[in-house]
Parts: C-alpha cells; structure tokens; sequence
C-alpha cells in the first residue's frame, strides 16, 4: 500500500476511534443516573465478549504465536478493570466535561513516565509544553474547589479518580509495549475478566444486577462501540503511524465530547475550563511542533 494512502486510512481509523471515544463519556455520564459504574461495566463486557469470542477463536486458529498467558492476564487486569473502575466512579462524581478533558490528557502521563523509568529526556519546547499542559490538567482537577457555589457538580474526588485512571492506563500502555503483547489475546484476556470481577464487585456492593431501560442504549454503545470498533479502529491506526502522531487524536476527544454534554446534558462550561483547555491545547501545541 502507498505510503500517502496507508497514512490516510491510519487517520480515518484513528478519528474514528477519536470520535467513538469522546461521544463516549456524556453517554456514560448520561447512563450512570440510572445505573451504577459496576453493573454497566458488567453488561459492557458481558456482550463485548459474546460478540469478540468468535473474532478471537478465529484469530487464534490462523496465528500460532507463543504467549505468555499469566502476563497478558495481569495487563489485562491492570488496563481494563482497575483503570475503568477508578474512570467510572470519578465520572459518576464530576460532569461529563471535564471528565473528557482529563481523559484526554492521558498521554501526558505516558511522557512523563517515560521520564521517570525510562530516563528518556525533553528538549526545552517539550518541557514548556508539558508543564503548560499540567498546569492546565491542575486546574480542571481544582475547578469545583474555586467555583464551589455555582458549581456543586462538580467534584474534585471525581476529578482525581481520573486521573488515576489515566495514569494506570498510561502504566498499562508501557507495559505492553515492552512485552510486546499480542493485541487480540489482550483484548480477549481485558473483556473475559472483568465479567466475574465486576459481578463479584457488585454483589459485595449489595447491587441488584436489574438494569434500568433507560441504561441499555449506552452500555450497548460502549460494548460494540467504545470497546471493540473503537479500540480495532485505535490498533489499525496507530501500527501505520508513528506513537507521537497517534497521540495527538486523543487529545481531540474533548472536540466530540463537549458539545453534546453542553446541548444534550445541558452542562456549563465555566471560565475556568476553557481557561485550562487553552492551556493544554497550547502545551500540547508547543510539545508536538515539529
């Protein structure tokens, strides 16, 4: 395939994973008024693994790799049901805005793990991109402290459980990469366990597993759409192009997320969100010119 060509279908798979992503948070935001983040994820990866199964059975009857089976477990564990559940409860706890702000900044915490274990270091324009791009990712995590009247919703509790998130998922994404894991074996092992550990979770909660109608529509969206069209469109797009380039859509988030919070969820959007959003978009900005 042409270079030209491989590049642009690397771009269409990776908007659309941008896309389904960030139209993906007020959708759970939304669903989670009628559910708990245990019981959602349970029927998430209840029918995302019904529906991978055959894929996977498929996949491993025509590639005969050797895997380390007891790892890809543990990665699994460590990407999908740790970082989903501090995700998930801290999106119940904020609005649906900044939890699509904080999500997107993800990548920032890879840097800077890179930094820390790797010993890998920054030109001076990375550096001040990056602390510009934190400054900003403070601030939205502090919002509900300096507006605190006008904006009860909002909670700094919930902000930090995503961050966590993002920095578990940023663990998970080194991780993987330095044991080269097969992406269709992960993938199996992520659904597979964490339908009896989300079960297990919820019935220590004491959590009926009745679902309310009004949640369906969402967990259905996130089971084919945020899970398995969303992350082949992310595998697709990502081995045709370089990391740095691939990041940089999951910055965009935010672009699908925002306004159907704001027109569908009715949510504000604060002068101190937009003054944190431009400073991420500038730190982000100044990191990956060329």
């Amino acid at each position: 395939m042409p270079r030209s060509k491989n590049r642009f279908l690397a771009y269409l798979c990776l908007l659309l994973n941008t896309a389904l992503w960030g139209f993906s948070v007020p959708i759970i935001k939304y669903s989670l008024g009628f559910t708990s983040p245990t019981v959602f994820l349970f029927y998430r990866y209840l029918i995302a693994t019904a529906i991978f199964l055959p894929i996977f059975f498929v996949y491993r009857a025509h590639h005969h790799r050797r895997i380390n089976h007891l790892q890809t477990i543990l990665l699994a564990l460590l990407g999908t049901p740790i970082c989903l559940f501090l995700s998930y409860y801290g999106l119940a706890l904020t609005s649906s805005i900044e939890g699509a702000i904080l999500n997107a900044i993800s990548p920032l915490f890879t840097i800077i793990l890179c930094l820390i274990f790797l010993g890998e270091t920054l030109k001076p324009r990375k550096r001040q991109g990056l602390t510009l791009a934190l400054l900003g990712t403070v601030l939205i995590a502090i919002e509900p402290l300096i507006l605190y009247h006008n904006h009860v919703q909002l909670s700094v509790e919930g902000n930090f459980l995503i961050i966590a998130s993002d920095i578990v998922w940023s663990i998970f994404l080194l991780l993987s990469k330095k044991f080269h894991s097969d992406p269709v074996y992960l993938t199996f092992y992520s659904f597979f366990i964490s339908i009896p550990l989300f079960y297990l979770v919820t019935s220590f909660q004491g959590i009926s597993l009745v679902v309310n109608f009004h949640a369906l529509p969402g967990i259905a969206y996130m089971a084919i759409g945020g899970s398995i069209i969303a992350f082949w469109a992310y595998l697709e797009g990502q081995k045709r192009i370089e990391a740095a380039e691939a990041a940089i859509f999951t910055y965009l988030q935010p672009a699908f997320a925002i306004p159907l919070s704001i027109i569908w969820l009715k949510e504000g959007y604060s002068p101190v969100a937009v003054i944190a959003t431009i400073l991420i978009i500038a730190g982000v900005y100044i990191s990956e010119k060329r």
